[in-house]
C-alpha cells in the first residue's frame, strides 16, 4: 500500500512539473485585434504569426474584422503578417513597428501577449 501511495505521488509531481509555463520551451505568442479599412472583404484577408521566419499560426478575421491567434515561439520575437498593406495600427504595448513592405508588424523581444486595438489596412 505504501508503494502504491509513493508511486502515485511521483506520477502526480512529474505530471504537474512538466506543464510549467516558465520553461522557454513552452513560450507562446498570443495576439488579438481588429482590422479596419474601407471596402474590405474579410474572407480574403489572411493573418499569420511568424517566429524565426516560420508560420506558427494562421487565421482569417470575423465579419467584424476581429481575430485571435496563438502559436509557439521559436525564438524571442515574432511578427504579425497580413496579405494587405498596413497603413497604421494601435496596440496595447509600445515598441511595435511596421516592416518596410508594410505587410508585417514586428513585435519586440520580450512581448508574448499583445492586443492590436485597430489595424488600418489599404483596400
Amino acid at each position: 500500500m505504501r508503494f502504491l501511495f509513493t508511486l502515485t505521488i511521483v506520477v502526480l509531481v512529474t505530471t504537474f512539473s512538466s506543464c510549467a509555463s516558465e520553461n522557454r520551451d513552452n513560450a507562446r505568442a498570443y495576439v488579438e485585434g481588429k482590422i479596419t479599412g474601407t471596402q474590405l472583404d474579410y474572407n480574403k484577408i489572411a493573418i499569420l504569426l511568424k517566429s524565426d521566419d516560420k508560420n506558427i499560426a494562421e487565421t482569417i478575421p470575423t465579419n467584424a474584422g476581429e481575430f485571435v491567434l496563438s502559436g509557439p515561439l521559436l525564438n524571442d520575437s515574432f511578427s504579425l503578417v497580413l496579405n494587405k498593406k498596413i497603413k497604421s495600427f494601435t496596440a496595447s504595448k509600445t515598441g511595435c513597428t511596421i516592416s518596410g513592405d508594410s505587410l508585417e508588424i514586428l513585435v519586440p523581444t520580450g512581448i508574448t501577449y499583445i492586443t492590436f486595438n485597430e489595424i488600418i489596412v489599404e483596400p
